[in-house]
């Protein structure tokens, strides 16, 4: 993990970007909405790649900055960096990045299946505020709505 390095997002990283999302999601993004995604002047797309393979793109996270307040997109990290510490450091790297651009709050949702997500996110100071009826599909499900206003 010494060989990771983080980046923001530019067009060319939109594939590697795609492939992460295809591996982790049951309901991936393509490629042409990633990069739409990205290169609103309001969102903030961080990449964390590994410098020993060849800048592989190993996770990412998509944030919205409006404000004073950050609204998380998309959190992914690659199998091949699962478990390993990965999608800790890129939300510290991400939160790091957009206080420097005047945030002091952030939210997201996660599908409250996902426990790894959860105790992550809590254990950054998310707090979850209530649920949003519906909000996944495939399969369905409600979505938590967090919170972390001390950023």
């Amino acid at each position: 993990m010494d060989s990771i390095e983080f980046r923001r997002m530019v067009q060319e990283d939109a594939d590697g970007v795609a492939a992460v999302e295809a591996a982790c999601m049951p309901v991936p993004w393509s490629r042409q909405s990633f990069w739409e995604e990205a290169s609103h002047t309001d969102a903030y797309y961080l990449l964390a790649v590994d410098a020993a393979r060849d800048n592989l793109i190993a996770a990412y996270a998509g944030c919205w900055v409006l404000a004073n307040e950050g609204h998380i997109t998309n959190v992914a990290v690659s199998p091949d960096y699962q478990g390993q510490g990965l999608g800790r450091r890129l939300m510290q790297e991400l939160t790091a990045r957009v206080k420097a651009l005047g945030v002091d709050a952030m939210t997201l949702e996660v599908r409250p299946s996902n426990i790894p997500a959860l105790r992550l996110y809590d254990s950054l100071g998310f707090k979850s505020v209530g649920r949003r009826p519906k909000y996944y599909t495939n399969p369905a499900e409600d979505a938590e709505i967090m919170w972390n206003t001390k950023i």
